[in-house]
């Protein structure tokens, strides 16, 4: 009997460790590549590289943010990079250099970018076809708007206060501001994802989409307006981008799309939809600028720099499955 009661406490306990590790998979993660990088580069822990790989992170942490909430619905979104390029390349031609038609600017690129998103969202809901293959197309086709803008050439950006205030400014001289963009981003999507009835709507029915309609959610107009809201996080992070290379660029962003969604996998968010977390796509998003910054600094190339990353979103993945089978 005391040895029963003996296993059986074992056994609870380790399915608490399990349960712990699964819970806490993306920072223990993300803790081993600090720890190495550090043992390798010690200048990989000093503040200011620290606050480089946060400010270079900023772009993708938001594109990932609203990934968060298309991926938690089931869907996909392939084409936020080339938005992004939309934007900075339809900014850079408005302003022409001059401040004041900074602000109008800025409106007519976001109603842009919110209106490539809604197209998205209605073709893949009114048409029936599959998230993936609308992006797809559309990734093609808003990178193509971008190229025939500009005809393929940068276009120079030379309003400092925009460049400062998105791109290569700081707070107190220290933490720069795409850093401070990002954090009031994260924290209103901390928000809406797990405060609102359109947070718990997108779960539900990335979920159990015919239990959500059953309950009188309307899965088109959630659907809609989540693809259309992706736009706007778009135009957020091709606004950074665009200030961090002080010029409107069309083949900015052509990573994006995929970085982000690495991001968002690996914190946790189940590509199957029904289970989001935003903080798990911050500490996903740190794991990935922690593998550009660690391997640059250890003189890796470009190629190697690709192959670990994808090595590092298939352990992980494997990882999940394997602890998640395990704790089943």
């Amino acid at each position: 009997m005391i040895q029963a009661q003996a296993k059986t406490a074992q056994t609870s306990a380790k399915l608490t460790i399990w349960k712990l590790i699964i819970r806490y998979r993306t920072i223990l993660i993300l803790l081993a590549l600090v720890i190495v990088f550090t043992f390798l580069k010690p200048v990989f822990i000093r503040p200011m590289n620290l606050l480089s790989i946060l400010k270079n992170m900023s772009y993708v942490l938001i594109a990932g943010l609203g990934m968060t909430f298309v991926i938690t619905l089931a869907g996909l979104d392939l084409s936020v990079g080339s938005i992004a390029a939309v934007v900075g390349v339809g900014f850079a031609m408005l302003v022409r250099g001059e401040f004041m038609q900074a602000i109008p600017a800025l409106l007519i690129v976001m109603v842009a970018a919110l209106l490539l998103g809604f197209f998205n969202g209605v073709v893949s809901v009114k048409g029936k076809i599959e998230p993936f293959l609308v992006t797809l197309a559309t990734m093609f086709m808003y990178r193509g708007l971008a190229l025939t803008l500009t005809a393929g050439k940068p276009v120079p950006i030379v309003i400092d206060k925009f460049v400062t205030i998105f791109g290569n400014g700081t707070l107190f001289n220290l933490i720069p501001t795409p850093v401070i963009i990002s954090l009031i981003v994260l924290l209103i999507s901390w928000f809406l994802f797990t405060q609102t009835k359109f947070g718990f709507y997108v779960r539900s029915i990335g979920g159990n989409p015919e239990a959500a309609r059953v309950a009188g959610i309307d899965l088109d107009l959630v659907k809609i307006v989540t693809y259309t809201m992706n736009g706007g996080y778009a135009f957020i992070s091709g606004l950074i981008l665009a200030a961090l290379m002080n010029s409107g660029l069309p083949d900015v962003g052509s990573t994006l799309a995929l970085d982000c969604i690495s991001g968002v996998i690996l914190g946790g968010t189940a590509i199957s939809g029904g289970v989001g977390s935003i903080w798990g796509t911050l500490a996903g998003c740190l794991i990935m600028a922690t593998l550009n910054n660690g391997m640059s600094l250890l003189g890796a190339q470009y190629h190697v720099q690709i192959l670990v990353k994808g090595l590092v979103i298939i352990l992980a993945v494997l990882m999940d499955n394997a602890l998640k089978s395990r704790q089943k």
